[in-house]
């Protein structure tokens, strides 16, 4: 017992959200360029924390040089358990309620099992497990789907007595709803790992109607007319998609052999992973570096797509639309602050020219580029206008400047510059109008602006 208390300890001890971002510094060099043990220290951290705005996103883009990197461990029967569990697992101090698991519950729940669990019958998968090698996967995955219903047998008592279940949790009675999702999750355990088996890795961008099938036919075998094991499938699914409004909109257009109003409680409990993801990019955005303004259209953009998914979804709710409203007024406060402060930087950047600070150009080239980016989105919150308005402003602009250069170089105003001035003005209007425009109205200048030096 003191041997699985250590590892118990070790499991679930959880590092702060400033470990992890110091971590994440250290990975600031190309990928592929950190050392593989600073690499699997920054990726443990960061696990820990994945329920932090961000960090998920920055999981799925490490994950492919993690999964090479991860060394053949052979597990322990605790970590085999917790294999159906672990992409909803979170750190202790984050908000619960939408789906995601408090490390310390399945850990209290595992001592459960050893302490109330057939003895004989654990030292026999225990004994089994030691037996199999570290890269023996299947013999690994062999045991697991011993072990699952094995801990399944003893949990679903356990759920069904609010007594002992509150006993059991003590201080955490407010996990009770959370305590009976892991042993729905243990109960369809087997069917989860077929599916992460034969479905692609996370983040899945995308699946087949045959990939659909699949998970409906999971469905039908492992929670027909259950409530709970279908929450506990659909959302084990769920946290592993790329656009999972998308997905929970084309699960609950199946038929789930639920009655309707089972459905539509699932539906809900499972909206409330959804409301959270986009509350967390609203905050993402609340903390954005406001000089930042490429870093705040991708923020916006960001918030935007997951924002109309979830109105089409949640189109019924009133609560929600009222979220979704408010989120929706963070995007367009987001695009017009973007649009206001990047029409200034260019505006100054212009009137000075290619002479301009260096730190200047750079600016005036990061504002075009956020300006171009919310173009992609804007029309989405019905702000095309004004996007198009700005990045219009800016080649007009440009282009008088250009023709005041043009009118010089034929003496119809001012003095001549050089051809080196003049080379150096017409193509940084080029440059600007390229930026702002596109290829073909640059290049037309371009040559209006060779014709004009001659």
């Amino acid at each position: 017992m003191e041997n699985e208390a250590a590892v118990l300890n070790d499991l679930d001890r959880a590092p702060s959200v400033e470990d992890a971002i110091a971590a994440v510094r250290e990975l600031e060099q190309p990928l592929d360029q950190v050392s593989a043990a600073k690499f699997r220290a920054a990726a443990k951290l960061l696990e820990e924390v994945k329920e932090q705005p961000g960090v998920l996103q920055v999981l799925d883009y490490v994950r492919p040089r993690l999964i090479k990197l991860r060394p053949n461990r052979k597990p322990n029967l605790q970590r085999l358990f917790y294999q159906p569990l672990e992409d909803l697992l979170i750190r202790d101090s984050a908000p619960v309620g939408n789906g995601m698991i408090p490390r310390r519950l399945p850990a209290l729940v595992w001592q459960h099992l050893v302490e109330t669990g057939d003895v004989e019958a654990r030292r026999e998968l225990e004994l089994a497990l030691r037996r199999t090698k570290a890269d023996d996967l299947d013999g690994q995955n062999a045991i697991a789907k011993r072990l699952w219903p094995w801990a399944a047998g003893l949990l679903a008592p356990l759920v069904a007595d609010p007594v002992k279940s509150l006993r059991l949790l003590g201080a955490d009675s407010g996990l009770l709803s959370e305590l009976k999702q892991i042993s729905a999750l243990v109960h369809v355990a087997g069917a989860l790992d077929t599916l992460k088996q034969s479905l692609p890795p996370r983040p899945i961008s995308s699946l087949s109607d045959e990939q659909m099938g699949q998970i409906r036919r999971a469905l039908t075998v492992n929670a027909a007319n259950d409530a709970e094991r279908t929450y506990a499938l659909v959302l084990a699914m769920m946290v592993r998609m790329a656009r999972r409004t998308d997905f929970l909109e084309s699960i609950m257009s199946m038929t789930l052999a639920l009655s309707a109003e089972d459905k539509q409680t699932v539906h809900m409990r499972l909206s409330r992973l959804v409301m959270t993801e986009v509350g967390d990019r609203v905050q993402q955005l609340s903390e954005a570096n406001r000089s930042d303004l490429v870093g705040m259209a991708d923020g916006a953009r960001h918030l935007v797509s997951g924002l109309l998914a979830a109105e089409k979804a949640f189109k019924d709710d009133p609560k929600a639309r009222r979220q979704l409203g408010e989120a929706r007024r963070t995007a367009e406060t987001t695009v017009t602050k973007v649009v206001d402060t990047a029409k200034g930087s260019v505006s100054a950047a212009i009137e000075i020219g290619p002479e301009a600070p260096i730190a200047s150009l750079v600016d005036a080239e990061n504002s075009i580029l956020a300006l171009r980016k919310c173009q992609t989105f804007a029309g989405q919150i019905g702000l095309q206008p004004i996007v198009n308005n700005a990045l219009g402003g800016i080649i007009d602009d440009v282009r008088d400047r250009a023709a005041e250069l043009f009118d010089s170089l034929k003496g119809r105003r001012g003095a001549v510059p050089g051809r080196g001035e003049a080379m150096v003005e017409m193509y940084w209007a080029v440059r600007m109008v390229e930026l702002a425009g596109n290829p073909d109205d640059a290049d037309r200048l371009r040559l209006q602006g060779l014709d004009a030096i001659g």
